[in-house]
Protein backbone atom coordinates (compact mmCIF):
# COMPACT_ATOMS: atom_id res chain seq x y z
CA UNK A 1 0.00 0.00 0.00
CA UNK A 2 2.54 2.62 0.56
CA UNK A 3 4.50 1.81 -2.25
CA UNK A 4 1.22 2.46 -4.42
CA UNK A 5 0.84 5.66 -2.35
CA UNK A 6 4.22 6.95 -3.41
CA UNK A 7 3.90 5.57 -7.11
CA UNK A 8 0.68 7.94 -7.06
CA UNK A 9 2.32 11.18 -5.56
CA UNK A 10 4.67 10.47 -8.20
CA UNK A 11 2.21 10.41 -10.89
CA UNK A 12 0.84 13.74 -9.62
CA UNK A 13 3.57 15.50 -9.93
CA UNK A 14 3.93 14.44 -13.64
CA UNK A 15 0.40 15.32 -13.62
CA UNK A 16 1.54 19.05 -13.61
CA UNK A 17 4.34 18.45 -16.01
CA UNK A 18 2.13 18.27 -19.07
CA UNK A 19 2.13 21.37 -21.50
CA UNK A 20 -1.01 23.82 -22.60
CA UNK A 21 -4.06 23.77 -22.07
CA UNK A 22 -4.59 21.06 -24.89
CA UNK A 23 -2.63 18.51 -22.43
CA UNK A 24 -1.79 16.67 -25.53
CA UNK A 25 1.27 14.96 -23.42
CA UNK A 26 -0.61 13.94 -20.81
CA UNK A 27 -2.07 10.62 -22.36
CA UNK A 28 0.43 7.90 -20.12
CA UNK A 29 -0.84 9.90 -16.63
CA UNK A 30 -4.44 9.39 -18.01
CA UNK A 31 -3.99 5.96 -18.52
CA UNK A 32 -2.48 5.16 -15.54
CA UNK A 33 -4.82 7.21 -13.57
CA UNK A 34 -7.54 4.72 -15.69
CA UNK A 35 -6.06 1.60 -14.31
CA UNK A 36 -6.30 3.48 -10.79
CA UNK A 37 -9.91 3.57 -11.11
CA UNK A 38 -10.46 0.08 -12.65
CA UNK A 39 -8.18 -1.48 -9.52
CA UNK A 40 -10.26 -3.84 -7.19
CA UNK A 41 -8.69 -2.20 -4.65
CA UNK A 42 -10.60 0.41 -2.71
CA UNK A 43 -7.64 2.51 -1.69
CA UNK A 44 -6.16 2.63 -5.27
CA UNK A 45 -9.41 3.99 -6.80
CA UNK A 46 -9.76 6.32 -3.39
CA UNK A 47 -5.95 7.68 -4.52
CA UNK A 48 -6.74 7.77 -8.45
CA UNK A 49 -9.96 10.25 -7.39
CA UNK A 50 -7.99 12.26 -4.96
CA UNK A 51 -4.90 12.98 -7.88
CA UNK A 52 -8.00 13.69 -10.36
CA UNK A 53 -9.29 15.90 -7.96
CA UNK A 54 -6.34 18.20 -8.03
CA UNK A 55 -4.79 17.75 -11.37
CA UNK A 56 -6.49 20.33 -13.85
CA UNK A 57 -6.75 17.63 -16.20
CA UNK A 58 -8.98 17.72 -19.14
CA UNK A 59 -9.93 14.30 -20.50
CA UNK A 60 -13.71 13.38 -20.97
CA UNK A 61 -13.01 9.51 -21.23
CA UNK A 62 -10.91 10.09 -17.72
CA UNK A 63 -14.77 11.45 -16.42
CA UNK A 64 -17.15 9.72 -17.62
CA UNK A 65 -15.15 6.80 -16.01
CA UNK A 66 -15.60 8.30 -12.87
CA UNK A 67 -19.35 9.35 -13.73
CA UNK A 68 -20.03 5.42 -14.41
CA UNK A 69 -18.53 4.36 -10.95
CA UNK A 70 -19.93 7.01 -9.03
CA UNK A 71 -23.11 6.53 -10.55
CA UNK A 72 -22.84 2.19 -10.38
CA UNK A 73 -21.91 2.53 -6.98
CA UNK A 74 -22.93 5.13 -4.81
CA UNK A 75 -26.69 2.99 -3.77
CA UNK A 76 -25.28 0.21 -3.39
CA UNK A 77 -22.77 0.06 0.09
CA UNK A 78 -23.03 2.51 3.09
CA UNK A 79 -20.49 1.29 5.42
CA UNK A 80 -17.80 3.98 6.27
CA UNK A 81 -15.22 3.11 3.40
CA UNK A 82 -17.52 2.87 0.56
CA UNK A 83 -19.43 6.28 1.62
CA UNK A 84 -15.73 7.52 1.52
CA UNK A 85 -14.78 6.12 -1.80
CA UNK A 86 -17.89 7.95 -3.13
CA UNK A 87 -17.24 10.75 -1.37
CA UNK A 88 -13.65 10.90 -3.65
CA UNK A 89 -15.47 9.85 -6.56
CA UNK A 90 -18.08 13.24 -6.31
CA UNK A 91 -14.96 15.50 -5.58
CA UNK A 92 -13.06 14.10 -9.10
CA UNK A 93 -16.04 14.64 -10.94
CA UNK A 94 -16.49 17.78 -9.78
CA UNK A 95 -12.72 18.64 -11.02
CA UNK A 96 -13.89 18.37 -14.62
CA UNK A 97 -15.52 21.52 -14.23
CA UNK A 98 -18.30 20.05 -16.88
CA UNK A 99 -21.80 21.22 -16.17
CA UNK A 100 -23.13 17.76 -17.76
CA UNK A 101 -22.67 16.13 -14.35
CA UNK A 102 -24.96 18.29 -12.19
CA UNK A 103 -28.04 15.71 -12.71
CA UNK A 104 -25.98 12.91 -11.35
CA UNK A 105 -24.91 15.19 -8.46
CA UNK A 106 -28.62 15.80 -8.18
CA UNK A 107 -29.33 12.35 -8.18
CA UNK A 108 -27.08 11.53 -5.39
CA UNK A 109 -28.05 14.24 -2.92
CA UNK A 110 -31.65 13.17 -3.59
CA UNK A 111 -31.73 9.28 -2.90
CA UNK A 112 -28.43 8.63 -0.62
CA UNK A 113 -29.22 7.32 2.32
CA UNK A 114 -26.12 8.89 3.76
CA UNK A 115 -25.63 12.09 5.14
CA UNK A 116 -21.90 12.44 4.30
CA UNK A 117 -22.40 11.19 0.48
CA UNK A 118 -25.72 14.04 0.26
CA UNK A 119 -22.84 16.60 1.65
CA UNK A 120 -20.16 16.12 -1.01
CA UNK A 121 -22.69 15.79 -4.02
CA UNK A 122 -23.98 19.07 -2.52
CA UNK A 123 -20.72 20.41 -2.78
CA UNK A 124 -19.16 18.83 -5.58
CA UNK A 125 -22.45 20.25 -7.83
CA UNK A 126 -21.86 23.82 -6.18
CA UNK A 127 -18.17 23.37 -6.97
CA UNK A 128 -18.19 22.55 -10.59
CA UNK A 129 -17.68 26.45 -12.09
CA UNK A 130 -14.94 27.12 -9.39
CA UNK A 131 -13.10 23.65 -10.77
CA UNK A 132 -13.61 25.07 -14.44
CA UNK A 133 -12.12 28.04 -13.47
CA UNK A 134 -9.15 26.33 -11.48
CA UNK A 135 -8.05 23.96 -14.51
CA UNK A 136 -8.22 27.45 -17.23
CA UNK A 137 -5.40 28.83 -14.18
CA UNK A 138 -3.51 25.80 -13.89
CA UNK A 139 -2.71 25.39 -17.25
CA UNK A 140 -2.62 28.62 -18.69
CA UNK A 141 0.56 29.04 -20.18
CA UNK A 142 1.35 33.07 -21.19
CA UNK A 143 3.21 33.68 -18.56
CA UNK A 144 5.19 30.73 -18.02
CA UNK A 145 8.80 31.37 -17.34
CA UNK A 146 10.87 29.16 -20.35
CA UNK A 147 13.62 28.38 -17.87
CA UNK A 148 11.44 26.38 -15.40
CA UNK A 149 9.97 23.12 -15.60
CA UNK A 150 6.40 22.58 -16.65
CA UNK A 151 5.16 21.96 -12.68
CA UNK A 152 6.92 24.59 -11.57
CA UNK A 153 5.19 27.21 -13.52
CA UNK A 154 1.92 25.55 -12.76
CA UNK A 155 2.58 26.30 -9.11
CA UNK A 156 3.52 29.80 -9.93
CA UNK A 157 0.07 29.98 -12.07
CA UNK A 158 -1.83 28.52 -8.39
CA UNK A 159 0.11 30.86 -6.42
CA UNK A 160 -0.23 33.96 -7.98
CA UNK A 161 -4.01 32.98 -8.30
CA UNK A 162 -6.79 35.05 -6.33
CA UNK A 163 -8.00 31.86 -4.68
CA UNK A 164 -6.88 30.66 -1.38
CA UNK A 165 -7.68 27.02 -1.74
CA UNK A 166 -5.49 27.08 -4.75
CA UNK A 167 -2.76 28.82 -3.12
CA UNK A 168 -3.46 25.98 -0.48
CA UNK A 169 -3.19 23.24 -3.28
CA UNK A 170 0.31 24.42 -4.51
CA UNK A 171 1.46 24.47 -0.66
CA UNK A 172 1.17 21.43 -0.27
CA UNK A 173 2.51 20.13 -3.29
CA UNK A 174 5.78 22.47 -2.50
CA UNK A 175 6.11 20.83 0.57
CA UNK A 176 6.20 17.08 -0.86
CA UNK A 177 8.22 17.94 -3.59
CA UNK A 178 11.57 16.63 -3.92
CA UNK A 179 12.80 19.38 -5.84
CA UNK A 180 11.26 23.21 -6.15
CA UNK A 181 12.99 26.11 -8.32
CA UNK A 182 13.57 29.03 -5.91
CA UNK A 183 11.21 31.32 -8.08
CA UNK A 184 8.45 28.99 -6.54
CA UNK A 185 9.79 29.65 -3.41
CA UNK A 186 9.42 33.65 -4.07
CA UNK A 187 6.00 32.91 -4.98
CA UNK A 188 5.12 31.32 -2.01
CA UNK A 189 6.37 34.53 -0.21
CA UNK A 190 4.79 36.94 -2.23
CA UNK A 191 1.55 35.26 -2.11
CA UNK A 192 1.53 34.74 2.07
CA UNK A 193 2.82 38.45 2.19
CA UNK A 194 -0.16 39.91 -0.06
CA UNK A 195 -2.62 37.41 1.61
CA UNK A 196 -1.60 38.67 5.60
CA UNK A 197 -2.07 42.62 4.16
CA UNK A 198 -5.67 41.39 2.74
CA UNK A 199 -6.48 40.33 6.62
CA UNK A 200 -8.80 38.44 5.56
CA UNK A 201 -10.02 36.08 9.18
CA UNK A 202 -11.82 33.26 7.47
CA UNK A 203 -10.65 29.61 8.16
CA UNK A 204 -9.92 28.79 4.74
CA UNK A 205 -7.24 31.92 4.62
CA UNK A 206 -5.67 31.32 8.25
CA UNK A 207 -5.25 27.66 7.17
CA UNK A 208 -3.52 28.57 3.55
CA UNK A 209 -1.84 30.40 4.79
CA UNK A 210 -0.36 28.91 7.70
CA UNK A 211 0.42 26.10 4.66
CA UNK A 212 2.34 29.16 2.58
CA UNK A 213 4.43 29.15 6.22
CA UNK A 214 5.27 25.14 6.60
CA UNK A 215 6.33 25.79 2.27
CA UNK A 216 8.76 28.27 3.26
CA UNK A 217 10.03 26.50 5.80
CA UNK A 218 10.69 23.78 3.16
CA UNK A 219 12.78 25.72 1.08
CA UNK A 220 15.83 26.23 3.92
CA UNK A 221 16.33 29.62 2.61
CA UNK A 222 16.81 31.74 5.69
CA UNK A 223 15.72 34.95 3.26
CA UNK A 224 12.33 34.16 4.26
CA UNK A 225 12.99 34.70 8.21
CA UNK A 226 11.92 38.18 7.73
CA UNK A 227 8.82 37.23 6.04
CA UNK A 228 7.81 34.57 8.62
CA UNK A 229 8.42 36.80 11.54
CA UNK A 230 6.37 39.10 10.33
CA UNK A 231 3.84 36.98 10.26
CA UNK A 232 4.21 35.38 13.71
CA UNK A 233 4.38 39.55 14.85
CA UNK A 234 1.35 40.63 12.95
CA UNK A 235 -1.74 37.76 13.15
CA UNK A 236 -4.10 38.03 15.45
CA UNK A 237 -4.87 33.93 14.60
CA UNK A 238 -3.26 31.67 17.04
CA UNK A 239 -3.36 28.95 14.40
CA UNK A 240 -1.35 30.94 12.32
CA UNK A 241 1.02 32.21 14.84
CA UNK A 242 1.53 28.67 15.68
CA UNK A 243 2.51 27.45 12.33
CA UNK A 244 4.59 30.47 11.59
CA UNK A 245 6.87 30.26 14.53
CA UNK A 246 7.19 26.19 13.92
CA UNK A 247 8.56 27.66 10.68
CA UNK A 248 10.62 29.77 11.91
CA UNK A 249 12.17 26.86 14.48
CA UNK A 250 13.54 25.49 11.20
CA UNK A 251 15.82 27.53 10.61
Amino acid sequence: MKNWIIVLGTLFCLLLAGTGFTQTNRSSEIEALMIGLDSPSSAKRINASKIISRSGLANQELYTKVASLLSEGYATKTDADHIDEMAWLCKALAASGDSQYRPLFEEISANTSSSKLERYAKQSHALIEEYAQRSQILNETKTWDENLSAVDNRLINMLNSDKAALKRDAAKMIIRSIKTDEKVFAAAAEALNTMAAEDHPDSTSVDTMAWLCKSLAASGNSKYIETLQKIHDSTSSSKLKMHASKALKTF
